[in-house]
């Protein structure tokens, strides 16, 4: 749950991927989005040509090597979510954020997606794709990555885990036709294979070998170098991740000695971390400690990476007052999303204009606040303001129970203006919290009209297909209130396997007209922004994208 918690509330973007291309640009010393060297050619995957239309190392010290004369002191870090292990299955997810794993392709805050341990990945067929390793790879523990190692890697992650299940059809196989060659088969269309291989939940590339020999002692991965990235694991308990740089690294020497990963759970912990000089960067602050951290001296909240996601606002179409489509147009209407994201949230959120971030390349500018609208829409209906300014509507008020959640400190003053503003159009809200969302927006025992979540508007690799189908399409796991939409579900299914990339804008537009302006369900109330506190020393320190935290480039400000 902790996974789903972050991947939606904090990131992930989608193109129209067809083909192969070369590493993206290096990342700056100070930012923290790792990232292949860059190459003569500078092309992301999206834009370059395809062939259709579209044994282990010695366990070292447990703590980082200290710096030399010239080099700075390992990063310390604060956050508020624990790695319980080295299961890669479990909990590989995490590896890639800390520069301990990489992944097969990356996605980047241009909202393209980049070969990272891949040289180049081409299109063979609907159904084939060819994956060409980049020369020279290996693991921490000194073993080479071979297609033999990446396709057993494949077949093993599509045994176990859900996550490349949920993304890939049953029967999803690799084999190695190459020495750095791998042949996947999907079996059947799936236009988010590229997508699928950066997301960091479905096959982060670990030593299978090593991993299969140490079974279900997970322990005994501490100081495997089962990774390929820059810093390896060198020990892990339930308060901290210590990490040591991996000299023989492929992109060149690391640029800090270690790094340093604490579990805090308490945010104003980590704050206070950071202002005492006890770590340098602090995770996943609240929004409400800006103007505290920004009196001080010395301490920093840096925000403004790009997000996928935000806060979205989920509708129970099947009880009043959302079973009429009249409310549901005016409430989209009739909240003031400029207000939520530069007021209420002093600027660090951005402003919702539609369903996806007006980054996407498809993205469609069609929410937006018009109060008057709203008023004529309830009007026409029939909801009438009675004495008290409550509207109502056949002996039914205007009343509306929104839900939110303590994980979220942000959803009080969110919820609380969107209260406010609803109030004047004769809504009356009431806001309760709950401790668990998504139970609570399934569960018949629990009485709701509204509730805000914290998701994306696709996966964490950058797929929409898979969201739409969670959220919208008949059956959804996510699709709260048993939504149905025939036209919505033939849509979703026919862009899961469509590669031409203007039937694929075309679809997605028509899926933004009907969600935002016919039949509002869910949409968001904002997009969020990454955010960091850090100190002096890292004051140029900017959130990664896609959770991306640490690069073998990463290092304090000179």
């Amino acid at each position: 749950m902790n996974h789903w918690i972050r991947l939606f509330a904090l990131l992930l973007i989608s193109v129209l991927i067809a083909g192969c291309g070369s590493a993206p640009p290096a990342a700056t010393p100070t930012e923290a989005p790792a990232a292949p060297a860059p190459t003569a050619t500078d092309t992301p995957a999206a834009a370059a040509p395809t062939r259709t239309p579209e044994a282990l190392a010695s366990a070292p010290t447990s703590t980082p090597a200290a710096p030399t004369a010239d080099e700075p002191p390992p990063l310390r870090i604060v956050t508020s979510f624990q790695i319980d292990s080295l299961n890669p299955i479990d909990d590989g997810f995490w590896m890639p954020e800390f520069g301990v794993g990489e992944l097969m392709m990356q996605f980047r805050a241009d909202g393209q997606h980049y070969p990272w341990l891949l040289e180049s990945i081409d299109q063979i067929d609907d159904t084939t794709w060819e994956l060409r390793l980049r020369e020279g790879i290996t693991f921490q523990n000194g073993a080479p990555l071979t297609a033999d190692v990446l396709a057993a890697l494949i077949n093993r992650q599509m045994e176990l885990s859900s996550s490349a299940q949920s993304n890939f059809a049953a029967g999803t196989s690799a084999e190695a036709t190459g020495d750095l060659v791998v042949t996947l088969d999907t079996v059947e269309p799936n236009t988010g294979v590229i997508p699928a291989l950066a997301d960091e939940a479905v096959f982060p590339v670990y030593d299978v070998a090593t991993v299969e020999a140490a079974g279900e002692n997970y322990d005994q991965l501490i100081g495997a170098g089962i990774y390929t990235g820059p810093y390896s694991v060198v020990s892990l308990d339930d308060q901290e991740m210590v990490l040591e740089r991996y000299e023989n690294y492929w992109q060149g020497r690391p640029a800090l000695p270690g790094v340093s990963v604490r579990f805090v759970t308490d945010p104003q912990a980590r704050i206070l971390a950071v202002q005492n000089d006890e770590a340098d960067i602090a995770l996943y602050p609240p929004t409400a400690a800006k103007p505290v951290v920004d009196a001080q001296e010395g301490i920093y909240f840096n925000y403004g990476t790009p997000s996928t996601g935000g806060f979205r606002m989920v509708l129970n179409i099947q009880e009043p007052p959302f079973n009429d489509m009249a409310v549901r147009q005016a409430i989209i209407r009739a909240i003031n999303y400029d207000e939520l994201a530069n007021d209420v949230m002093d600027g660090v959120f951005g402003v919702a204009t539609g369903y996806y971030p007006p980054f996407f390349p498809f993205a469609v500018k069609n929410q937006a606040t018009d109060v008057a609208t709203a008023q004529q829409l309830l009007d026409e209906a029939g909801w009438t303001p009675g004495a008290d300014g409550v509207r109502a509507k056949d002996g039914t008020p205007l009343e509306v129970v929104l839900l939110i959640y303590p994980q979220q400190p942000d959803l009080v003053p969110i919820s609380e203006a969107i209260q406010a503003q609803l109030a004047e159009l004769g809504f009356a809200v009431e806001i309760r919290s709950v401790d668990n969302i998504n139970d609570a927006l399934t569960s018949a025992d629990e009485p709701w009209d509204a509730g805000l979540v914290s998701a994306g508007s696709v996966t964490f690799g950058g797929a929409p297909e898979p969201v739409l189908r969670r959220y919208f399409a008949t059956g959804g796991d996510r699709n709260y209130a048993d939504y149905s939409n025939p036209r919505i579900d033939a849509l979703t299914k026919e862009l899961s396997q469509t590669f031409d990339p203007q039937r694929r804008q075309e679809i997605l537009t028509e899926l933004q007209r009907m969600k935002i302006e016919e039949e509002p369900y869910q949409f968001f109330v904002n997009f969020h922004t990454g955010r960091v506190i850090v100190n002096e020393r890292y004051r140029d320190y900017q959130p990664g994208f896609a959770l991306y935290h640490v690069s073998y480039q990463t290092r304090p400000t000179e």
